[in-house]
């Protein structure tokens, strides 16, 4: 007698099957997922709420002043980092992570008391103070996330769940630039420091939700000098490492040069469209709000773009062409956009007349707006995780202290030479923006063949690694 086949599983629910084809969540899982993805959703959109407001202050005294701000913003990072470094060393993250966020708050709190009652002649030092404080704020908020995270998902959840939860903090991102355009022109851009400060709160209680699930009480283990154990939480393995230790390896390898060069050419366009947009809209707008209202915008639709190209696009393309593709599309795109600024900015009014354009934009201010746009998703959705995976062919060691070499020393200082040039060329020598611009044309093509070779060297590195 044939004993009858057994029952078939019963069919996912239409919702179930959906957010299958995004995530692997496995049982037991779901509820940390949702509480960690609400989180990084409110980060992100704290900062892209608070992100024009910013903008808009740096630029209130002139675009000429943001190397400047800028390298306060350098200074204030390396003067926090000890202070930093020993709270997480010594404080339960039940008790540290609140503490950031609860801080952060009162920091908003007294800025907004600072520009409603000091003397109107302050207004331009607060803002300078406000930006820098907020760019060290972000840095410090999004790395504390990425460590809790690291510290209650094991190495194999991080693998099947992190894309997810960083899908969840673009579409903060996007709800952010939403909000602030849509508020920065009905109740004034100082006044989203109240609106932050809520969702700050309420990223508060997703903390302690976290905190309950999982024992992550004590974070001394992750300064520990043993090797790390591939089998331990992705924390033990990711601990930080000595920026120095890094220089070791980076100065001994060819390959981690690369790495280094391609960066350095990343913040050189990054820092090159950043300073453009500063100086022509402080040419072209003169309302602090409306200057706001701007930054918003841009930023919604750089992360619209940039959300539905994680969705759809980013996972396909790496897996149909490659990682070399994905790294090129940056120096590709950024050089591009960097000739069609400098065209639109040398050209664009006698071309198009001295009206607006689209958006109600002139020539320049709309073509800045798509270079960054196009720049922005691009890095987010195809070039920075192929960035990433450059790392996944050396050594677990060489890996983390090189990377925190790369994401510290190099990253920054690419940052600040940038600034400093863009402002020697513009204020000292008086180079106009349209020349800055097109000159990025013969820059992209350098960084092209930096990509070419470096991820002709991933390839070959992982061949061998797989002998």
């Amino acid at each position: 007698m044939v004993s009858p086949p057994p029952p078939s599983p019963p069919p996912r629910p239409p919702s179930r099957a959906w957010l299958a084809r995004l995530v692997d969540i496995r049982p037991g899982e779901g509820a940390s997922v949702a509480w960690a993805t609400a989180y990084f959703f409110l980060l992100l959109c704290t900062n892209f709420l608070l992100k024009p407001v910013r903008e808009a202050l740096g630029i209130a005294g002139g675009a000429d002043k943001l190397p400047m701000v800028w390298t306060g913003t350098l200074l204030l990072s390396l003067a926090v980092q000890p202070l930093f470094a020993a709270l997480i060393a010594r404080l339960p993250r039940r008790q540290f992570l609140p503490l950031v966020y609860h801080a952060s708050v009162a920091c908003f709190l007294c800025f907004r008391a600072a520009f409603g009652f000091a003397p109107a002649e302050w207004t331009t030092a607060l803002g300078y103070a406000f930006y820098i404080w907020f760019s060290v704020f972000n840095l410090f908020a999004l790395s504390v996330f990425w460590g809790f995270a690291a510290d209650i998902f094991r190495l194999d959840q991080a693998k099947r769940l992190f894309a997810f939860i960083s899908v969840g903090g673009t579409a903060g991102a996007v709800a952010g630039s939403a909000l602030a355009g849509v508020l920065v022109v009905r109740v004034g851009g100082l006044n989203l420091l109240f609106v932050a400060s809520v969702l700050l709160e309420i990223a508060v209680v997703c903390v302690h939700a976290l905190v309950r699930r999982h024992a992550t009480d004590s974070p001394r283990e992750l300064v520990r000098d043993s090797e790390p154990n591939p089998t331990a939480p992705l924390a033990a393995s990711a601990r930080p490492k000595s920026m120095w230790r890094g220089f070791g390896y980076v100065a001994s390898s060819p390959y981690l040069q690369g790495i280094c060069a391609f960066t350095f050419f990343y913040t050189l366009f990054k820092t090159i469209l950043y300073f453009q947009t500063g100086n022509l809209v402080s040419d072209a707008i003169t309302s602090r709000d409306a200057r706001s209202a701007y930054y918003a915008n841009v930023d919604l639709a750089g992360n619209v773009l940039t959300l539905l190209m994680q969705l759809f696009v980013t996972g396909k393309l790496i897996r149909a062409l490659g990682v070399t593709f994905a790294l090129l599309t940056q120096p590709i795109v950024g050089g591009l956009a960097c000739l069609g600024l400098g065209f639109m900015i040398w050209k664009g009014r006698e071309i198009f007349g001295e009206g607006e354009l689209a958006l109600g934009l002139p020539p320049e201010l709309l073509a800045v707006a798509i270079a960054s746009v196009l720049f922005t998703a691009s890095n987010y959705a195809t070039a920075k995780p192929a960035r990433e995976s450059l790392y996944t062919v050396v050594e677990r060691d060489v890996k983390y202290a090189s990377k925190n070499f790369v994401d510290t020393f190099v990253y920054r200082a690419g940052d600040l030479i940038a600034a400093w040039s863009f402002s020697g060329l513009r204020d000292g020598l008086g180079v106009p923006l349209a020349a800055i611009a097109l000159a990025g044309g013969p820059l992209a093509i350098v960084w092209l063949a930096v990509g070419i070779v470096l991820g002709r060297a991933q390839t070959r590195l992982a061949r061998e690694s797989n002998r």
